[in-house]
């Protein structure tokens, strides 16, 4: 045997298993996207950091034989895997003038108010409506009393675009496609009517939009399969590209085209929920990539989807109604503090699958909010699978009004799909509305500990360094009585150092007078005075910010550099800092700074002081991360037992 070779082999095999390790697992959706509901016409329109997804809605009972639909629905992701419902944001009723048919919709966002454009009316001459709100989830209402346009028969499926100069555009039609300008309130329209607009194949369903400096009209062809033109102006002349998606196997088909994330994506509806067909569809969606010329490749309904872009974070309140896939359930306008949705028609087997959940270093406890719960109802939660791992199983039974239930439960480290599957009696077991986890490292609303004040100086009137954002606030050096800086501000909202005002010190530092309790300006340092620092520092020129960013310390200074939160004047040593907090919204956290603190998503690290004063705290990897401590730990062990070899021989 060859040491040297073994020794090599066995260092490259622990590498590659820890790549491995540290690769993230992909996640895909699941087709069709909402189970709770019959959804068509999808509509998807970003805003912020979520995409919204507006669609019509096929009710369960389908009266006469044709389409019977009364409202809009609307959900919405961050991940592209897991949808919230969030109800409905409009029906029939927000329209004095309506009779019936509540068909495909259209929202866009300007200066801050929404925009729903829909078609009613169709039994009674169909006619395009508008309703506005200042929220995306509404509740919408009718500025005008009346419609928008109308022109000839079939004025149905509206599509809105406005263009970087402005000017936006309303097209619509069925068979004939028609385009009309909206004046800048976007509730009038100027000029006349364009009818007859030709493009190849056209039946319904367009989708106006630009990318670019190309125009894109996307709609359902002949025998509705998917077909797209472009063009190098907003009205046209429109070149035939080709077309995106076959004939569907139900009467319809209706695109919507989306950017988000860096990731473009079709949506389209199909039949393919149980019980589904031409008067009950459902939402699809696919991602693509446009060819170098902007062309759209030809694309197959699948039922997987695309891959997540995100992850969930459950140590967050999670609505019950954020749903990846489903069966059995259905959702209801809530009756609990806060209003939304909760998940209703709970039964024995039914299930809710959660897609891409980032569990940290495990779980501990899980708490559920329900009501109207039956003896016997229970939740047990698998990993992976609906047999998988089971973190536990939670008894929610006898909870008649909303209350929180908290059972124990273990395990779950790394990202995993989330099972919540529902067992018990006959009948109805509960109505569902949130949920969420608690865990030994769990992210979210306060900053993390404050990284150390820097020492103080030799000089008089010489501050210590700024303190890092967080929860605990930063501290003043141990050896000479220096004070912490201004107060971070921990979580997304700003508070003095974290959840109670900071401290100068852990114990405070007794130089200040008075002490510093982390206010508006930096305390200064120690008593009685130093010779040194000419002229005097003060500890920091800005406060340090938690939540969502890395801590930053003072600006000012000009001793020895600290990692504590900012250079101090004149200091003999840098001050160590405080470990990485779990700042604000964003999972795993980002807080203070200081020695041995990574700012960000971290791996599992611990801020090492400089001297008694200082702060060691422990910082969870994700999952996705821990593979690199996996790494070091299988070559250092190869390496190790290859030694040991060597000398045995």
């Amino acid at each position: 045997m060859n040491p040297t070779r073994t020794q090599r082999t066995m260092a490259l095999s622990a590498l590659s298993l820890g790549i491995v390790t540290m690769l993230p697992a992909r996640s895909w959706a699941d087709n069709p996207i909402v189970q709770t509901n019959y959804t068509a016409d999808p509509a998807p329109m970003v805003y912020g950091d979520t995409l919204y997804l507006y669609t019509s809605h096929d009710e369960d009972v389908t009266v006469d034989n044709f389409y019977t639909m009364n409202d809009w629905r609307l959900y919405s992701t961050t991940d592209m895997v897991n949808w919230t419902d969030l109800g409905s944001p409009a029906s029939l009723r927000t329209f004095s003038w309506s009779t019936d048919n509540a068909w495909a919709p259209q929202a866009v966002e300007r200066d801050g108010t929404f925009f729903l454009y829909v078609p009613i009316n169709n039994n009674t001459g169909a006619k395009i409506g508008v309703c506005v709100s200042t929220n995306p989830a509404g509740p919408f209402t009718d500025p005008l009393g009346r419609e928008l346009a109308q022109s000839g028969s079939m004025a149905i499926d509206p599509t809105v675009f406005i263009d970087d100069d402005g000017q936006a555009y309303l097209y619509w039609g069925n068979g004939n496609l028609r385009f009309v300008r909206l004046n800048s309130d976007m509730i009038s329209t100027s000029g006349s009517v364009t009818s007859n607009v030709p493009m190849n194949g056209f039946t319904e369903g367009p989708w106006f939009y630009k990318r670019g400096s190309l125009y894109y009209l996307v709609y359902a062809g002949s025998g509705e399969k998917i077909s797209y033109a472009t063009s190098n102006a907003p009205e046209g002349p429109w070149t035939f590209r080709g077309d995106i998606m076959g004939n569907p196997s139900i009467a319809t088909n209706h695109p919507g085209v989306v950017d988000y994330k860096g990731h473009s994506y079709l949506f389209y509806h199909n039949g393919a929920l149980p019980g589904g067909g031409s008067f009950k569809r459902s939402v699809c969606v696919e991602e693509f990539t446009y060819g170098a010329d902007g062309s759209i490749p030809a694309l197959t309904m699948s039922t997987e989807g695309p891959d997540a872009v995100g992850t969930l974070n459950p140590f967050a309140q999670v609505e019950a109604e954020t749903i990846a896939f489903s069966s059995g359930l259905k959702t209801e306008p809530c009756t609990d503090a806060g209003g939304g949705q909760n998940v209703t028609a709970i039964s024995n087997g039914d299930y809710i699958k959660v897609k891409d959940v980032d569990f940290l270093d495990g779980v501990t406890s899980f708490d559920a909010r329900v009501s109207s719960a039956g003896g016997g109802a229970t939740i047990e939660l698998h990993l992976d699978s609906r047999t998988g791992t089971l973190l536990g199983t939670c008894d929610v039974s006898g909870a008649s009004s909303w209350t929180t239930v908290t059972c124990p439960v273990s395990g779950g480290s790394g990202t995993h799909d989330l099972f919540l599957t529902f067992t018990g009696g006959g009948g109805d077991l509960f109505k569902f509305n949130w949920w969420k986890f608690t865990g030994p490292t769990t992210p979210g609303g306060e900053g993390g500990a404050g990284g150390v004040g820097g020492i103080g100086g030799t000089g008089p009137d010489v501050s210590g360094g700024a303190g890092g954002a967080g929860a605990v606030s930063g501290t003043g050096g141990n050896t000479d009585p220096a004070t912490g800086g201004m107060p971070g501000t921990g979580g997304s909202s700003p508070s003095t150092g974290g959840s109670l005002p900071s401290t100068g010190g852990s114990p405070p530092a007794t130089g200040g007078s008075p002490p510093s309790t982390g206010g508006s300006l930096p305390s200064t340092g120690g008593s009685p005075p130093g010779t040194g620092g000419s002229p005097p520092a003060t500890g920091g020129s800005l406060p340090a910010t938690g939540g969502s960013l890395p801590a930053t310390g003072g600006t000012s200074g000009g001793g020895t550099s600290t990692t504590g939160g900012g250079p101090s004047s004149g200091g003999s040593a840098p001050a160590s800092g405080g470990a990485v907090g779990a700042g604000g919204t964003t999972p795993p956290g980002s807080g203070g700074s200081g020695t041995g603190a990574v700012a960000g998503q971290a791996a599992d690290a611990a801020a090492a002081g400089a001297d008694d004063g200082s702060c060691s705290c422990r910082v969870g990897a994700s999952g996705r991360q821990g593979g690199a401590g996996a790494v070091l730990w299988l070559v250092a062990s190869a390496l190790l037992l290859a030694r040991r070899r060597r000398r045995a021989s």
